[in-house]
């Protein structure tokens, strides 16, 4: 008898997981082809020539004073647009340039999920191969955008590649200070550095995470994607998470965002900015499901209306009075700026579950929702003719 329920449960646990599922998703990670992952890397590494504005060319090191910096860069950027995506990139000093692939959508074009890692790599040596740091994130990222082509999504995803994370995280440094200034609002961003090692074939990759924004929310669904998608990799929670790559500065200054790595505790790759870092070290199993959980976890955000990550508060929300807060059964929303006008209100839960949502057309809305809400704390978004900000409210 015992057998027979363990049974029955172990069949509704599989029907609950296969119904978790977003068949698009599924989908999309089933278009997910290793031979084009590893050619990424090779092309990335010098093992494979790259054809540059039809020029065929080798890229023999990434390192920032280093010529094949600039290939790989092109490179890059000639790939996005072969994928048909409009290309933004951001010269942040003489050397240095980030490259982003955009994909906007076609729900809401101006509130943005991030993918990205550092195509830059070390040491300073003319031939320099940074296989796995970091040819492998910037390999998942360009396999995204082949990918990702082939779908439409409500929300914007960009594909961010970032320089001289090698030299202080220069690159991510100077874009998060940006973010807002197209009326965009970062949702979430996902970073991948180093996916390749795992020298002990246990599976374990690292995710990075601190208890910033909504960060926690990311992590809860890469946890879900690896789960419902059978990616089957091990998950390893470091909290407080790296503060030495590209996920930092968006925590830094407020925003959601985590990690994807190869185990660094336990099982560190011992060719890290060697000469020796090359894709024939490369657990190839394992460099999929790396890639895959960072593809499930933004295709998951990216293609859900109905949930959403929380938003950093900007200087925006101080122009602004939210009225009675607690409230009961009404909310009023004052602007002391006449010129701002609102847009539109979405709330969220503390899960990030969108309860309310509307278009508004005037200046000082007065909001009747105290039907749909239960007692609790919520998060209200309010989007203006200039930028959106976040408050906190509490419905008694």
């Amino acid at each position: 008898m015992k057998k027979t329920k363990s049974l029955i449960l172990l069949l509704l646990v599989s029907i609950a997981t296969i119904n978790a599922q977003n068949p698009l998703v599924q989908s999309l990670l089933n278009d997910v082809q290793l031979d084009s992952l590893t050619n990424f890397v090779k092309q990335l590494s010098g093992e494979n020539a790259v054809i540059i504005n039809g020029v065929t060319d080798t890229i023999k090191s990434r390192q920032y004073q280093q010529p094949g910096n600039e290939k790989a860069f092109q490179f890059m950027k000639q790939e996005f647009i072969r994928y048909g995506y409009q290309i933004d990139s951001f010269a942040f000093n003489t050397d240095g340039k980030n490259l982003f692939a955009i994909k906007t959508g076609y729900k809401y074009p101006n509130r943005r999920f991030m993918l990205g890692a550092h195509y830059d790599n070390w040491p300073l040596t003319t031939i320099a191969p940074g296989a796995d740091d970091n040819a492998s994130g910037s390999a998942t990222v360009l396999e995204a955008g082949r990918v990702f082509a082939n779908y439409s999504f409500p929300y914007t995803i960009v594909f961010a590649l970032w320089d001289e994370e090698e030299v202080g995280l220069l690159g991510s440094i100077a874009y998060v200070p940006t973010i807002g200034s197209n009326n965009d609002t970062l949702m979430g961003y996902v970073n991948a550095d180093m996916l390749g090692w795992d020298s002990n074939n246990d599976s374990v990759a690292d995710i990075n995470v601190r208890q910033v924004a909504n960060s926690v929310t990311l992590l809860n669904k890469a946890q879900f994607c690896n789960s419902a998608y059978n990616i089957q990799l091990g998950l390893h929670i470091v909290d407080p998470g790296n503060g030495s790559t590209d996920h930092a500065p968006f925590w830094n200054n407020g925003y959601s965002a985590i990690g994807i790595d190869e185990e660094y505790d336990n099982d560190f790759n011992p060719f890290w900015h060697t000469t020796s870092d090359s894709l024939v070290k490369f657990n190839l199993s394992f460099y999929q499901k790396c890639s895959k959980l960072a593809y499930a976890t933004i295709a998951e955000f990216a293609l859900d209306t109905l949930n959403t990550v929380g938003i950093k508060e900007n200087t925006l929300a101080s122009q602004f009075q939210l009225f009675p807060n607690p409230f009961t059964k009404q909310i009023t929303i004052r602007s002391e700026r006449p010129d701002l006008l609102i847009s539109a209100v979405v709330i969220s839960d503390c899960t990030g579950r969108i309860v309310y949502e509307s278009q508004i057309n005037h200046q000082a809305p007065t909001l009747l929702i105290s039907e749909n809400l239960e007692r609790g704390i919520y998060f209200i978004e309010v989007f203006t003719s200039e930028k959106s900000f976040v408050k906190k409210i509490i419905k008694q």
